[in-house]
C-alpha cells in the first residue's frame, strides 16, 4: 500500500508539472503573439522605407523564434488577422504570409512554412523561411520554385489533393501587383522524402501545361478563385478584356460572368471551361 501510494503522488506530482509547463508555454505563445500584432500594426500604418525594414525584422526574429517550438505548431494566432494564415486539414502543414509596402507603392512578401515531416504521435517540425524573388522573374508559369526563390504573395485558401500516397498542397494566393491590376495565384506545394518543399504543380491548359497559374486583372475589381466542395475542383471567374483592343493588356481585364475550373486527376489539375454557374453556390 504504501508503494502504491508513493506511486501516486509521484502520478499526482508528474501531471501538475506537466500542466505548469504546458501553461508556460501557453502564455509565452501569447505574449508573443500580443507582441507580433503590436508590430504588424505599426508596420502596416508605417510610411518610412527604414521603419518599415526594421519592423519586419524584428517580426521575422519573433516569428521564426517561436516557430521553431514544436509546441506552436497546433496553437491558434487568432489575433494576428491581418496576415495570410492557412492550415491543411490533415494537420501537418502551416503556412504564414503577409507583404511590406514602400514608399513607391511596391509590395515585397514574406512568409514561413511550417511542416510536420513526423508520424501522428512523433511530431517532427520543419521550418522554411519564404524568400520573395518575384521581382524580375519571368515566365513564373512554368518555373519550379523553392522556398528560397518564391513566387511572393498572401495566401488565403488551402486543400490537399492525394495521389498514389502523394499529397498536393494547393495554394491560392493574392498578390498587389501594381497600381493597375492584380494578380492570383494557383500554387502547388509538394515536399519530398526529407521535407523539403518546392512550389511546382502540373496543370494542364487548353495548349500548354504549366507548373502554376498566373490570373492577372484590373485593380479596380475582385475576382473569385476558390475551392469548390460540391464541385471538388477550384472554380474561377473567367477573365476577358473590357474591349478586344485591349486584349493581352491586363489591367483591362475582370471577370466576365462565366467560370472555369481545374479539375484534380491522376496529379494533374486538368482546365474545364464554362463550368456550370448553377453549382457555383
Amino acid at each position: 500500500m504504501v508503494i502504491l501510494r508513493k506511486t501516486f503522488i509521484i502520478f499526482i506530482l508528474w501531471l501538475v508539472s506537466f500542466s505548469a509547463i504546458g501553461q508556460a508555454v501557453q502564455f509565452e505563445f501569447m505574449q508573443k503573439e500580443n507582441e507580433l500584432k503590436e508590430r504588424f500594426s505599426q508596420l502596416y500604418i508605417s510610411e518610412n522605407d527604414k521603419t518599415s525594414d526594421s519592423l519586419n525584422n524584428i517580426i521575422i526574429d519573433i516569428f521564426s523564434a517561436i516557430l521553431k517550438n514544436p509546441e506552436s505548431f497546433d496553437y491558434n494566432w487568432n489575433s494576428l488577422n491581418m496576415i495570410g494564415q492557412v492550415h491543411s486539414k490533415d494537420k501537418k502543414l502551416n503556412v504564414y504570409t503577409w507583404y511590406v509596402k514602400n514608399v513607391k507603392g511596391i509590395h515585397t512578401y514574406y512568409g514561413f512554412i511550417q511542416y510536420n515531416i513526423g508520424k501522428k504521435n512523433k511530431p517532427d517540425i520543419r521550418l522554411y523561411i519564404l524568400t520573395d524573388k518575384s521581382k524580375g522573374m519571368k515566365n513564373a508559369e512554368t518555373l519550379s520554385l523553392s522556398a528560397g526563390n518564391w513566387l511572393g504573395c498572401v495566401y488565403y485558401n488551402i486543400h490537399a489533393f492525394s495521389y498514389k500516397r502523394h499529397k498536393y498542397y494547393t495554394l491560392l494566393g493574392y498578390n498587389f501587383n501594381n497600381d493597375f491590376s492584380d494578380k492570383k495565384y494557383i500554387e502547388v506545394l509538394v515536399f519530398d522524402k526529407e521535407g523539403v518543399p518546392a512550389f511546382e504543380g502540373d496543370f494542364q491548359l487548353e495548349f500548354q501545361k504549366v507548373k502554376r497559374v498566373i490570373f492577372e486583372y484590373s485593380a479596380q475589381l475582385v475576382a473569385s478563385i476558390n475551392y469548390n466542395e460540391k464541385l471538388q475542383m477550384i472554380v474561377c471567374d473567367h477573365l476577358s478584356p473590357f474591349e478586344t483592343m485591349f486584349s493581352g493588356n491586363y489591367r483591362f481585364y475582370g471577370p466576365d460572368g462565366s467560370y472555369d475550373g481545374f479539375k484534380f486527376r491522376k496529379g494533374t489539375f486538368f482546365l474545364q471551361k464554362d463550368v456550370d454557374a448553377r453549382n457555383i453556390q
